[in-house]
């Protein structure tokens, strides 16, 4: 769930209280389980921290093959290990047969394939916007009442937060269906096609982004500023009295304000948003004004469009001496272009709602900055929820614990921890370190395999990239490697000529926005982003799930 170490109170403050609750929540409403089925309230079992990283109870989904009809545990596996090497095997619990639930859960499964629309998704759209526009003057707060938003903001949190996972739910299922009909008629590889081009939510900050690069690309004021270097930019351009940098700030204003809740992280508190460090959008900005004006995402997305509705007809016609077999392909397509996009626009709400939460913790913290107490706000974060008012009382006190727990938060994000694992959590001696004896580089010839998420082939070096915080040189037409990618990442794929990450699935946010706009991806490649070195030229075939090294 997490990519990167969480934070004391990112943990403490939310996962009991929110992220756990919201789960089941999701669990629930799908008919697979009943709220006794879990521990008591205030203990986790959907979700776990070890090491430092946050763990989902497998397990638990795990079940949703057991008591689902026409479901399996093969495919809830590869929905979220995809290919993944070494996962460990389903061990049956006697609890995990329940007939009552297997109904109540055949009840929900046959719902998804006959929801053309989703007005629930207007209504919460229209409550976080009524959230964020109510938000108080925090500077007027005092700290006792920042403290206490933060703690109120829970449920609401853990709304928008069911709803995410409920979605996600419906969009595995929905996928996983494609996917095994499309295979029985003999044709995998069209399944990536059917879930193409279905107006994502996430995706379209890629899009304003791309008209963005092309107000930069066409000015010759614009793309000096730009290859002048991204720190110090928007200062440059606020100095100039050029008509196209006051235009573009304009436009990029704009775009703050629809697109700067995004970040490194969708989950932790601590992470910098586009609008706390524009230097993470203007860095991807200045890699799309590179590209040519043939790589416009809009007209993929129409050439796609029509290669989704082809690939649904021609499915449909293979399948036309199995009425039963057609009517459920048939159902799962329009399924799939309700539930997907559904997927990553709660998503993009949990964003806003990470946000909203965050800003109170970031106005609670700078006043301890001004005050000499913490070196950055994020400090505050490596308090647990049960020690903020304490620290609000008597800040001294808490010097050393901080120090201790900076130390120990730099020490785990130098650790690998392991993908996956089963039993009790291995000991923080069993990370890998992230300098550590390098992998075997990968070899001409040799082919990685991986999961096909997105149609295409695309020869070209690879650029590995570790994070957004990174400042990344991607050429255009250059092969992004990365362990996982992010709603954030979306506008960095605008340059690329194609994906290949570690981890994910056909639904992971790599998949669906490569797929969006219409470049080959590969995902669950294994150690692909240690083994492929920058320039290294790859050629990436979506359609197979091979990676071939030229």
């Amino acid at each position: 769930m997490f990519v990167e170490v969480v934070s004391p109170l990112t943990w403490s403050g939310y996962a009991s209280r929110s992220v756990e609750l919201g789960w089941r929540d999701a669990l629930c409403r799908m008919g697979v389980f009943t709220p006794d089925e879990f521990k008591p309230v205030g203990e986790c079992e959907v979700v776990g921290c070890f090491g430092g990283y946050v763990y989902l109870n497998v397990s638990l989904s795990r079940v949703l093959g057991v008591r689902m009809p026409g479901m399996s545990i093969e495919a809830i596996d590869r929905s979220f290990f995809g290919d993944y090497p070494n996962v460990p095997p389903y061990r049956p619990d006697p609890r995990d047969e329940n007939p009552e639930r297997a109904r109540a859960a055949g009840e929900w499964l046959r719902s998804l394939f006959t929801t053309t629309e989703l007005p629930e998704l207007a209504e919460d759209e229209a409550r976080l916007d009524q959230l964020v526009n109510s938000r108080p003057d925090l500077s007027l707060l005092s700290n006792a009442e920042l403290l206490a938003r933060f703690r109120e903001l829970r449920a609401d949190h853990r709304y928008f937060f069911a709803k995410h996972i409920y979605m996600t739910y419906c969009s595995n299922v929905v996928a996983a269906v494609v996917a095994q009909i499309t295979a029985a008629a003999q044709a995998p590889e069209m399944a990536a096609k059917v879930t193409t081009a279905l107006d994502i939510p996430s995706a379209r900050q890629s899009f304003e982004m791309w008209d963005l690069s092309r107000v930069v690309a066409r000015s010759a004021v614009l793309m000096r500023e730009f290859d002048a270097g991204v720190d110090g930019l928007l200062e440059r351009l606020l100095d100039s009295p050029e008509g196209d940098a006051k235009q573009f700030l304009a436009r990029w204003a704009e775009f703050i304000d629809r697109w700067g809740f995004l970040g490194a992280s969708i989950w932790e508190f601590r992470s910098a948003t586009y609008a706390s460090d524009p230097r993470v959008p203007l860095r991807m900005l200045d890699r799309a004004r590179q590209a040519p004006d043939t790589a416009a995402p809009r007209e993929r997305s129409t050439v796609l469009c029509a290669k989704r509705d082809k690939a649904i007809r021609e499915i449909a016609a293979r399948l036309s001496g199995d009425a039963e077999a057609r009517g459920r392909f048939l159902g799962a397509a329009q399924a799939a272009e309700v539930f997907l996009p559904a997927r990553e626009q709660t998503k993009l709400n949990c964003t806003r709602m990470t946000e909203e939460i965050r800003a109170s913790l970031r106005e609670l913290g700078g006043r301890f900055v001004n005050r000499g107490v913490l070196v950055a706000w994020e400090q505050l974060l490596l308090l647990l929820d049960d020690e903020v008012d304490g620290f609000l009382d008597d800040p001294g006190r808490y010097g050393e614990k901080i120090a201790d727990r900076q130390a120990g938060l730099e020490l785990l994000k130098s650790k690998w921890p392991p993908f996956v694992f089963e039993g009790e959590p291995p000991p923080l001696a069993a990370f890998e370190d992230h300098v550590k004896e390098p992998r075997p580089a990968v070899t001409s010839g040799e082919q990685l395999i991986g999961v096909p998420v997105s149609q295409g082939v695309h020869t070209g070096p690879a650029r590995v990239i570790a994070s957004l915080d990174d400042d990344s040189d991607l050429e255009p037409g250059e092969v992004i490697v990365a362990v996982t990618t992010d709603s954030s990442w979306g506008p960095l794929f605008l340059a690329a000529g194609a994906v290949v990450c570690q981890t994910g699935a056909v639904i992971s946010h790599a998949a669906i926005v490569a797929r969006e706009l219409g470049i080959p991806a590969v995902v669950s490649v294994p150690d692909c982003a240690e083994r492929i070195k920058n320039g290294t030229v790859v050629t990436v075939d979506g359609s197979t799930g091979r990676v071939t090294v030229a």
